[in-house]
């Protein structure tokens, strides 16, 4: 009877591993089960061994980037925290190892030469590493431009409603919790303009000598234009789908009828911007 029970004994230890075998769970494809060579998996390459029907087994890699995470020994989940740390078990609230957003929305409010202005925006980031993003803005900004740094006349108030589409692409940074981000947008700009009295100042500002019935025709009340602005900046982690954004942001205008001296300052209108960020993490 005892040599029967070692027998059965000896083919159940053929049958299954003496290892348990690890789950490496990729980004939108089929599971991968083996034993995974975690000293050899140092670089951009995840290696493990897979069995075969011969009972031998293949040492096989998979590149890092195609990986989620792994299941290791059962229950414990490991995900790669880069070449200095490498891979380690994860205590998170979340699988991934970079914050996936389907949508990100924006509000700020910005300091620009001349003035102010505020902004809301919408994107969606759309590639699989979620470092692209388009999306549309709208922003109203009011500025009280100056001739130059010596002379300044406050001979009209401007106000202007811009919105259109926009691009983003970022970049994260792990151990300080932020992305860092570059982006462009260019649409449509409705511009008021609110002037002041005084012909004298308005023949100053302009440069050149205007008959006064003339000079009417050449302070419009309002005008369409297209204007394109870019931000280069960063957004900081607070909590979970919340961020603290700071960001260096310029505005300028482009294919318009309205001088330039009429809508900006001699120097271009840049400042900074300081807002929020919020958008639901995907799990």
């Amino acid at each position: 009877m005892s040599r029967y029970l070692l027998f059965f004994g000896c083919v159940l230890l053929g049958v299954f591993p003496c290892k348990s075998q690890d789950v490496i769970v990729l980004h939108k494809e089929n599971k991968l089960t083996g034993r995974v060579l975690w000293e050899k998996s140092k670089g951009d390459s995840l290696f493990y061994r897979s069995a075969v029907s011969s009972g031998d087994s293949l040492l096989l890699f998979v590149p890092r980037r195609r990986v989620e995470y792994v299941l290791s020994d059962g229950d414990r989940r490991m995900l790669y925290r880069g070449k200095t740390r490498g891979w380690q078990p994860w205590r998170g609230r979340t699988f991934n190892e970079v914050p996936q957003h389907r949508m990100l929305y924006a509000a700020s409010w910005s300091t620009i030469l001349d003035g102010w202005s505020v902004d809301a925006s919408a994107m969606r980031m759309m590639n699989r590493n979620n470092r692209i993003g388009v999306g549309a803005f709208v922003r109203y900004f009011s500025t009280n431009p100056s001739r130059d740094d010596y002379v300044r006349i406050s001979t009209y108030d401007h106000r202007a409603v811009a919105f259109g589409p926009q691009t983003e692409i970022r970049g994260y940074s792990r151990r300080l919790k932020t992305f860092f981000y570059v982006d462009f947008g260019l649409g449509g700009c409705y511009h008021h303009f609110k002037w002041g009295d005084g012909y004298d100042a308005k023949l100053e500002w302009l440069g050149t000598y205007v008959k006064r019935e003339e000079l009417e025709n050449q302070y419009p009340t309002s005008r369409w234009a297209y204007q394109f602005n870019y931000r280069l900046g960063a957004y900081v982690r607070l909590t979970r789908g919340l961020y603290a954004d700071v960001a260096f942001t310029g505005i300028g205008h482009i294919f318009t009828r309205i001088p330039q001296k009429y809508i900006s300052s001699d120097q271009f209108p840049f400042g900074f911007s300081v807002g929020l960020r919020f958008g639901r993490e995907r799990r």
